[in-house]
Parts: C-alpha cells; sequence; structure tokens
C-alpha cells in the first residue's frame, strides 16, 4: 500500500468496497457503526466457497466450515511504542515477523453438538452463520485480544445519506473547545428546566387525567413521562444546521463536502480516511475542490474507492490498485514503457479499458463510427446498451492497453489494420493470445478501413457512393476510394448517421461478435 493515497479502480461487484469495509472492520471492530456479529450474513462469504458447502450439505455430507480472515499490516511503526509492542509477531498467514491485527470470523466451537444435531435433522441449509463468532488477536499472540487499534479511522460513504462519526465528533468536539465548564452546567440546567417544563405543560397534565380515568393496575395509576437520562444528555440532542437547514435534510453532495471538510480541517487526530466513491452527487467544480484537498494531504493515510478516471487520473495513476477477478494489483506493476505512456496520457479516459464490462479497441473515430453502425444494424442497439465500450485509440499505443488487460486478466476486442502484413500484426500481439480476439482484415491488398469497406459494398457501388459521397463530380471506384482516405471521419458519420444500411468486412463481424456474449 501507499503511505498517503490509495484508490481502488475496478468494475462494478470486483470487491472495492469489500476491501474498504475489511479495513473498516479490521481496524475498529466495527461495520457500519454497528458490531461485526450483528451484521453478519451469509453473503459476506466467497460464493463460490458458500456454494460448495451448500453442494456438500445436500448430498448428504459433513463439509468444512469457511471462515473469513481480514489481516491488516502496520509499517513504519516502532516497536518500542507500549501499545505496538503487543502486535508484533508471526500470527498471520504469511509467517512472517511484523507489526499487524487480526480478524477472524468463524465457527464456534462452542456450538459442535448443536450443529451435528442441525445437520442430522438436515435442517442445515446454508453457512449457519447464527452459530459464528469473531475473533480479534494481533499478530504477537492468538490469546492477545484487542478491540480496536490506537489509529483513529473514518469512513465516508459518498452513498449513504447520513448523519456519521465525523459529524458527531465535530459537534463534540465543538462543545469541549469553546463551552467552559460554568457554559456546560447552565445549558444542563436549562435542558432539565426545559424537560420540566414539557412534563407540566398544561396538554400532558390532560393526557394523564385521561389515563388516570381510563386504566387502572390495582390501586396503582399510570401516567406518560419523559425517560430519565444522564446528565449530559443534552449533547446527544445538538446537531448541525447549514444556512438553517439541518444537515440531515441537505442534498448528498453538501453533506459529502461539509464531512470531507471537516476531516481535513477539524480532525486533525485522524490516521486513516476512507472515502466510498468520493465523485458521488458532486458538481464538478466541487469534485475539483475535493481531489485538491485530498492531492494536499500529507498526515492521512487515504483509501479511495472510484469509477471516476478523473478522480484517479488527480491523484496520481502511480497510486491506483487494479481490483479484478478477486485480485488487487497495483498500476506500477505494468512494464516501465505501458506504464510510463498512462501517466503521461492527456484527459481522463485513462481507465476506460478497466472500467468498461467489455471493451472494443479501435484505430480511429472512422473506426470508432463504423463499429458502433455495424453493431446497431445487427442488433437494433448501440454497443454501449450492452456495456460494451468501443474506444478509439492511436495503434501505437494498443500494447499499452493490451499489458493493462494483462495484468487484470481482462478480454479485450482489437480492431486494426493489417499494414500490408497480416503475419506481422498477428506477430505483433502474439504475447496476448489469451486475452485478444484480434480483429485484422485478411486480405493484405486492403490495408485500411476504407479499401475494406469499399470492396464489401462493390455490388451496391451506387447506393453507397450516394450515402457517403455529396459533390457533384460522379466519382468512379478508385476516386471514391481516394475520397475516403481523405476524408476519414466524414465518410463514416455519414454512415453512422444513414437510413440505410451498408455491408460490413468480415473482420468488422468478428469484432462485434468476438467474446462479445449476453446481447
Amino acid at each position: 500500500m501507499n503511505k498517503l493515497v490509495n484508490i481502488f479502480v475496478g468494475e462494478n461487484d470486483s470487491g472495492k468496497t469489500t476491501i474498504l469495509e475489511a479495513l473498516s472492520m479490521g481496524l475498529t471492530g466495527k461495520i457500519n457503526g454497528a458490531s461485526i456479529i450483528s451484521k453478519l450474513n451469509v453473503d459476506w462469504f466467497n460464493l463460490n466457497v458458500r456454494n460448495q458447502y451448500i453442494d456438500e450439505v445436500k448430498k448428504g455430507g459433513k463439509p468444512e466450515l469457511p471462515s473469513i480472515d481480514i489481516e491488516i499490516f502496520f509499517e513504519g511503526l516502532s516497536v518500542k511504542d507500549s501499545h505496538f509492542q503487543h502486535y508484533k509477531g508471526t500470527n498471520n498467514s504469511l509467517i512472517e515477523d511484523a507489526v499487524g491485527v487480526k480478524l477472524s470470523i468463524k465457527f464456534n466451537d462452542e456450538y459442535s453438538e448443536t450443529y451435528k444435531q442441525l445437520l442430522k435433522e438436515k435442517k442445515i441449509i446454508d453457512i449457519p452463520v447464527e452459530l459464528y463468532k469473531v475473533e480479534f488477536s494481533s499478530f504477537a499472540q492468538p490469546e492477545y485480544y484487542f478491540t480496536k487499534t490506537a489509529n483513529k479511522i473514518v469512513s465516508i460513504d459518498t452513498t449513504k445519506k447520513d448523519y456519521g462519526a465525523v459529524l458527531s465528533r465535530f459537534v463534540s468536539n465543538s462543545i469541549a473547545n469553546y463551552l467552559s465548564e460554568e457554559d456546560e452546567t447552565n445549558l444542563r440546567l436549562a435542558y432539565r428546566g426545559n424537560r420540566k417544563e414539557f412534563i407540566e405543560s398544561p396538554v400532558v397534565a390532560g393526557l394523564n387525567s385521561k389515563l388516570k380515568e381510563e386504566y387502572k393496575f390495582g390501586n396503582k395509576e399510570i401516567s406518560l413521562n419523559l425517560r430519565e437520562g444522564e446528565i449530559d444528555d443534552w449533547k446527544k440532542e445538538m446537531s448541525l444546521s447549514v444556512d438553517k437547514i439541518p444537515f440531515e435534510n441537505a442534498g448528498f453532495g453538501t453533506q459529502n463536502m461539509i464531512k470531507s471538510e471537516m476531516v481535513f480541517n477539524q480532525n486533525i487526530d485522524v490516521d486513516f480516511l476512507i472515502l466510498e466513491e468520493p465523485e458521488n452527487n458532486l458538481s464538478y467544480s466541487n469534485m475539483s475542490m475535493l481531489i485538491s484537498k485530498l492531492s494536499d494531504n500529507e498526515t492521512k493515510q487515504i483509501f479511495i474507492s472510484t469509477h471516476s478516471s478523473y478522480v484517479a487520473n488527480k491523484l496520481g495513476l502511480n497510486h491506483i490498485h487494479l481490483v479484478s477477478n478477486m485480485t488487487t494489483k497495483p498500476l506500477t506493476e505494468l512494464p516501465k514503457e505501458a506504464y510510463e505512456f498512462f501517466v503521461k496520457l492527456p484527459g481522463y479516459n485513462t481507465l476506460r479499458v478497466l472500467l468498461a464490462n467489455k471493451i472494443i479497441l479501435v484505430e480511429g473515430p472512422a473506426d470508432e463510427l463504423i463499429v458502433q453502425r455495424a453493431y446497431l444494424d445487427t442488433y437494433r442497439k448501440l454497443p454501449i446498451d450492452d456495456g460494451i465500450d468501443v474506444m478509439a485509440v492511436n495503434g501505437t499505443s494498443f500494447k499499452s492497453y493490451c499489458e493493462l488487460a494483462k495484468l487484470i486478466k481482462k478480454k479485450i476486442v482489437i480492431v486494426t489494420d493489417n499494414d500490408g502484413s497480416l503475419q506481422e500484426v498477428q506477430k505483433r500481439y502474439g504475447n496476448y493470445n489469451d486475452i485478444v480476439s484480434l480483429c485484422v482484415e485478411e486480405d493484405e491488398t486492403l490495408n485500411t478501413l476504407e479499401p475494406s469497406v469499399l470492396k464489401e459494398n462493390k455490388e451496391a457501388f451506387d447506393n453507397f457512393k450516394d450515402i457517403i459521397y455529396r459533390g457533384n463530380k460522379d466519382l468512379n471506384y478508385e476516386e471514391l476510394c481516394e475520397f475516403m482516405l481523405k476524408n476519414k471521419t466524414e465518410w463514416a458519420m455519414r454512415v453512422f448517421l444513414s437510413e440505410e444500411k451498408i455491408s460490413y468486412p468480415s473482420y468488422i463481424k468478428k469484432a462485434i461478435g468476438a467474446d462479445i456474449d449476453e446481447k
């Protein structure tokens, strides 16, 4: 992990949120502010492991009960510290002498007989999480129990509208910092006075009078009252307003900006900040301000999940961890040439190949338009409607995208020219055969898109010419090909917008069918 910023990027359901939740659970012993055991459910377990367990139970077997282990390694900490000296040891899966903590969610052996009886009676149909327990330990010794580390952690889930620990801490700190003991005493008295005034109000008195007439429990009278609380219950009632609007009624964007502002400007004692999709519900300008604050951070270790190429680029591609196929890999594992390509790449489309459900890479705008229209003609919808991103990149950069796809084992489709040598093109991508579906014109005399498409429409030449050419001159076959080569985007756009269909080369047809299913 990086010392300051860590960005987790991946498709939906790739595991980004799981990583952040596991981090929070391991450091605090809680999830979303509640105890782990109270929130435990079978969906936390790996789906394959869970299904295997269910299948074995159905067959009458006695499968091994699965468990969940979360290990967090700390670096740069002095074991001489009185707190962390209890955390250094080899009680971890790597059997390394390191500083860290471990959380285990596993079957509670105290229920062994209960479990055996339930199996015998065929009442077990899924992982029996009701019989599980949560254990915390350090790397020093399995029996060393802890509830939380000395580090302070704040999680901001921008997908949820809530008050959260950040604002609660701000209210608490404000009271402690700006009120004297005398002020707090006066507020306690005022709060108790207001409660007394409420209880003695005519309305409450009338309510209790009716209860007295209607209900009797032996010789005892019944009345309604306010619960007796602690002396500082008034603090729990304090809330935050923004321009006189209660915080909980403010918009998502406003809430997220204020929470983040609190972390950086108020809670200087926070060590870890976890942000779930910071781009959610923020305008471009507000997101820019938030990213600027994150970039200037020098004291907190930040963990972010995002779908935004803008967020990833602004915070630095060297901080990215690619999450895919149940693995996490830093972008810095790319070969140096490929990594430098993405770092220098202008704009914010760097991560499209990662974030798209499926991707087709083409050489330029003309190829993109033709592939899009071919897909539309074939399936009556655009590729994006099926979660397929058609992305135009410079042909010389294909290999960099191949390296990125290879790193995360993501299959991609490449549509490219043969440049007069089919064998050379195939050789160029030979190292990526396991992830790349290469779509290229086999006729080497048709070295690029224009002559390939023109030849495919040779029998309907006049009709094709009417679609792409608006001039007065009656062009022949060679002249029309030259026009297409000199006006690549223009002729392709006319095809894309035309009400009439054209014919497509076989390699284009392969591209819209290769490794693309579930249409």
